[in-house]
């Protein structure tokens, strides 16, 4: 196994959130063309269930959900609404964003690389802005940085289990040779009267501030919890929070059990969005599982001069091109929370507005019926990787000089797999590809759980690196989901002038550092309570931004969320 391959691997730090928004961005563009070529017959169809008037329970939205404390959640409106309040939390979030808490692929142990002491500078600032917050939780670290606020209820964890918000205090670095192309510097927080500008603005310290500030804004009102809330914030999420989300996990485990927390909230994916001429806010309610492939190839070497017919280059070239000739299938399918998106979009979007394409398909779909749950897929292409799994061959290396017969060669493929796929079969999949092209040169193969040992000189290897399931689908049928869309409905607005807002399940192709906390509870729910534009709010890339009106009412949303939960305690 060559050097390249027993380090780790580079870790996502711009392809998941910068995919994720070229994939949001095309949802409107999918569903905007196929509006415009389908056919439409000049007889109607048979009324079904996915009609506009029809009687059903799809989709079905929960009232406007008022917190019974009509004094602190008048409190927090009137503060959240004053322009004097507007001017502070939008310098805190641009406080925040001057300190340039990069988190590298190649840190480090937390103690050993100096590099992670930039979270020491985020840890006094978040105690300097919020000193009320500090006074009244109890702080916890985990492996130094990882930061756990607990707000102790009045009763037990045991009788009510605590809220728990999560953040993260990283951002992904900004290349020095980038700076020069972004429209105010990254790390100068710059507010220009309608937009808060630098790295994190979006991705995560406006919601980081949003969740804390919530804090801030109860305890000020006089509020006691009778629920514990628990704010957690991560220190290397972007870099797949092994060093701060994991030991936050198992911080709050090792307290609390299985099963011990209520609701986990999170950043989200696309927020709050119009599609098919309706608002939606749109609740991730489960995550694509995550794997990188390598491949190596080895033989002996010799001079060029003498060459085999095919070389490791070449052989490993026989399997990139295997691979990627047999992509994964997509299919649609009612596992999939996106199928729950087009439903909620058939039944509530104006009937003008929603392809007759996707709506014909979806009852065939919801009966389990093989083929219209592949032909929606393909009807459904410009999205497709909401509904298939992705592979990409994203690094190669082989040879060193050019009359020199190179002995090894090795790739690397990232997969994010389907809700309805696992490892196991991404792994099967993969050693059928390449297992014959093995016999074909007459060379030994060792699969994902075999030991590629080196008493063989001609072999092929494949392993995986950060190997992560799906996540499961959290319910929407449970109580914190119905919390939680109420909190919604009532503090949030739709996008038109005429619509309501839509609460609906969505899919998060990416992957936060829920990924540790499966265990902790399984209403995991991970939604910004903002509209987020333009990529994302260009997240992970030049220009990151926030829109300073939506930015100042996020923290009404939480604080409102912590209300609802508290009433429901007896």
């Amino acid at each position: 196994m060559s050097e390249q391959f027993n380090q780790r691997r580079d870790k996502r730090k711009i392809s998941s959130w910068f995919l994720y928004g070229t994939l949001a961005i095309g949802l409107a563009s999918a569903f905007t063309a196929l509006f415009n070529n389908t056919v439409r017959s000049s007889n109607p169809p048979e009324l079904d269930i996915y009609s506009p008037g029809a009687e059903h329970g799809i989709c079905q939205q929960v009232p406007k959900l008022s917190p019974r404390n009509k004094q602190v959640e008048q409190y927090v409106r009137e503060k959240v609404e004053s322009v004097e309040y507007h001017g502070e939390i939008i310098n805190k979030l641009s406080g925040i964003i001057r300190i340039p808490s990069e988190s590298y692929d190649d840190l480090g142990p937390i103690g050993e690389d100096d590099r992670w002491n930039i979270f020491f500078q985020v840890e006094d600032y978040i105690k300097t802005c919020y000193p009320t917050v500090f006074d009244n939780v109890k702080l916890d670290h985990a492996n130094t940085h990882g930061l756990i606020l607990t707000w102790e209820g009045s009763v037990p964890p045991s009788e009510a289990k605590p809220i728990l918000m999560l953040a993260h205090q990283d951002v992904v670095p900004v290349l020095e040779e980038n700076v020069k192309d972004w429209t105010h510097p990254p790390y100068d927080g710059h507010y220009d009267g309608e937009i808060i500008w630098g790295r994190g603005a979006t991705d995560d310290k406006g919601y980081l501030i949003s969740i804390i500030e919530s804090l801030d804004l109860l305890i000020q009102s006089g509020f006691k919890p009778k629920r514990t809330v628990i704010l957690a914030f991560g220190c290397d999420e972007e870099i797949s929070g092994e060093n701060c989300g994991r030991p936050i996990s198992d911080f709050l485990h090792e307290e609390y059990g299985d099963d011990g927390i209520y609701l986990i909230m999170d950043e989200g994916s696309t927020g709050i969005q119009r599609e098919f001429g309706q608002s939606f806010a749109m609740v991730s309610v489960a995550e694509k599982g995550y794997l990188d492939v390598g491949i190596n190839v080895s033989s002996t070497g010799g001079h060029a001069s003498n060459p085999p017919d095919h070389n490791v280059i070449g052989i490993l070239s026989e399997i990139v091109v295997a691979i990627e000739s047999n992509p994964f299938p997509g299919k649609v399918t009612p596992k999939n929370p996106m199928f729950r998106f087009l439903e909620c979009g058939a039944v509530h979007a104006p009937q003008s507005s929603f392809p007759q394409a996707v709506r014909q398909k979806l009852s065939l779909v919801a009966e389990e019926d093989s083929a219209s749950q592949e032909q929606l897929a393909q009807t459904l292409n410009d999205m497709r990787y909401f509904f298939k799994t992705s592979q990409s061959v994203g690094k190669i290396n082989g040879g060193v000089k050019i009359n020199a017969i190179p002995e090894t060669a090795s790739t690397m493929v990232n997969l994010r797999l389907a809700v309805e796929t696992s490892i196991a079969e991404v792994e099967a999949h993969y050693e059928s590809l390449a297992i014959p092209i093995a016999r074909k040169h007459g060379m030994a193969f060792a699969g994902f759980h075999s030991p590629c040992s080196t008493a063989e000189k001609r072999k092929i290897c494949m392993f995986g690196v950060d190997a992560l399931e799906p996540a499961p689908v959290s319910p929407v049928d449970a109580e914190p989901y119905r919390i939680l869309s109420g909190t919604v409905k009532n503090v949030l607005k739709s996008l038109g002038p005429d619509d309501d807002l839509i609460v609906t399940p969505y899919l998060m192709p990416a992957n936060t550092d829920t990924k540790f906390f499966w265990a902790l509870t399984k209403n995991i729910y991970r939604f910004t309570p903002v509209n987020l534009v333009e990529n994302l709010n260009r997240a992970h890339t030049t220009d990151e931004f926030i829109r300073a009106d939506e930015f100042v009412r996020e923290p009404l949303f939480f604080a409102t969320l912590i209300l609802n939960t508290d009433d429901i305690v007896g």
